[in-house]
């Protein structure tokens, strides 16, 4: 018996040592595959985040752009020396602006007012016979100024009789705005 399981023994060695060798093979390629599949998952994962970044880069250039668009308009806006110039002067000089391009048939201004941090002039403009596209032109050039702010508290409109004859007359209310500094 002992001859036929040498034989025996004989005839598998080599089967047994090809399944090791096999089997081994089996476990370094399989390791090796996963070891590839999960660097390229990193690596996709890494080049969605660079084309997210990228994106983001030309968002945030876009950004830089409109920021200095921006500070340029509100550079022209300001005008020059502002940064010096008093709240006191900046509103009496946004109040003379006001009275030269708009030439209302009167003006009447209140006393500066200075609180938290503020300083603020309300204004009364009248128009009489004016046009209404004179009239909203005038209401739009003091909305859109930046500095120092000039919001429209309220417009009346009224009909009056001057000399016989039927006028319209516009009445403006408002504020002139600037940031009290203390300056000189």
């Amino acid at each position: 018996m002992n001859l036929v399981t040498n034989r025996y023994e004989n005839a598998i060695k080599p089967l047994k040592r090809r399944f090791w060798i096999g089997a081994a093979l089996f476990i370094v390629l399989s390791t090796a595959c996963a070891a590839q599949e999960r660097e390229r998952r990193k690596l996709e994962k890494t080049h969605k985040e660079l084309v997210r970044a990228k994106d983001g880069l030309a968002r945030v250039r876009q950004a830089i752009l409109n920021r200095k668009h921006s500070l340029e308009t509100l550079r022209t806006q300001l005008g020059q020396g502002v940064e010096k110039s008093s709240s006191e002067r900046l509103i009496y000089g946004r109040i003379d602006d006001i009275q030269s391009r708009l030439k209302p048939d009167d003006i009447s201004i209140t006393a500066m007012e200075k609180k938290g941090g503020d300083a603020s002039l309300q204004y009364t403009l009248k128009f009489t016979n004016t046009s209404y596209s004179n009239f909203i032109n005038a209401v739009c050039y003091l909305q859109q100024t930046v500095f120092p702010f000039t919001p429209v508290d309220s417009i009346t409109v009224s009909q009056a009789e001057v000399n016989g004859r039927g006028v319209v007359a516009f009445t403006v209310v408002g504020k002139v705005l600037s940031l009290d500094r203390g300056l000189p």
